[in-house]
């Protein structure tokens, strides 16, 4: 009976290793095609604007994913390694030799780097098969919709109740450069402008007093001068849907 329960035991351990494991490339996965895909529409904007994106994107998206990443290759290496920013490069003594210095390199990458298309290069190598059983993958080109389509989803339900400004301004700048260019974005708060001016580019002009009257209000709000009213928000949310769906009339 004893080593029936053990034998027992030992299946579910199994199986509860097997569904973390997923749940681990899971999670993976969906920050590495997000990485990917915020990389993508970089190219849309001037060097200034571009260099500081990157940065954003390399200390916050690429160092998420490189914890996850290196907190699996730690189990899988045997190294005592906790998820501690500081600590990262604890790992890299424990990888195979020709792992080391893509390891290293991502580590560079996300507390120094203004690259994120040479972190993605060491990523990709650093997951190869030769290194790790995680199964970390790019997205084919209808799995790449579908994540933009539900990230487009999940923001047009979130812009229904937000009620902080910037918050707001943001979701919509999200919103409406996925509309444009099929990918998603990640920037700093300080770029909100650049993003504002690339976005409004083709803007008729009462869309182009909407948007730019919503940046006016939000930077006025940071500087504790005035709050963004009730009805300027209502109206940056009908931007986003006559942008994204065309103009609604009333019977709509």
């Amino acid at each position: 009976e004893q080593w029936y329960q053990r034998r027992v035991r030992g299946k579910k351990t199994m199986k509860s290793s097997k569904t973390q494991q997923k749940a681990d490339e899971e999670t993976i996965n969906s920050l590495y095609n997000t990485v990917l895909l915020c990389e993508k529409g970089l190219k849309v904007f001037e060097d200034a604007v571009r260099s500081q994106i990157e940065k954003h994107i390399l200390k916050t998206l690429c160092l998420d994913l490189t914890k996850a990443t290196f907190t699996k290759l730690a189990e899988e290496h045997d190294c005592p390694f906790q998820g501690d920013n500081m600590k990262l490069d604890s790992i890299v003594a424990y990888l195979p030799k020709n792992a080391k210095p893509f390891a290293t390199s991502i580590i560079t990458s996300v507390t120094s780097g203004t690259n994120v298309q040479e972190f993605i290069e060491s990523y990709t190598e650093l997951t190869d098969p030769q290194y790790t059983q995680l199964l970390v993958k790019k997205l084919d080109k209808k799995k790449e919709r579908n994540m933009v389509f539900a990230q487009k989803q999940s923001l047009l339900e979130q812009l229904k109740t937000e009620e902080n400004s910037a918050n707001l301004l943001n979701m919509a700048c999200n919103l409406i450069f996925i509309k444009q260019h099929s990918t998603l974005l990640h920037v700093p708060g300080r770029c909100t402008s650049a993003v504002v001016k690339h976005i409004s580019r083709d803007f008729t002009g009462p869309q182009l007093e909407t948007i730019n009257a919503s940046l006016g209000a939000v930077v006025a709000e940071l500087r504790e001068e005035s709050k963004m009213t009730e009805e300027q928000k209502q109206a940056l949310r009908d931007l986003v849907t006559e942008v994204l769906f065309g103009k609604q009339t009333d019977e709509q």
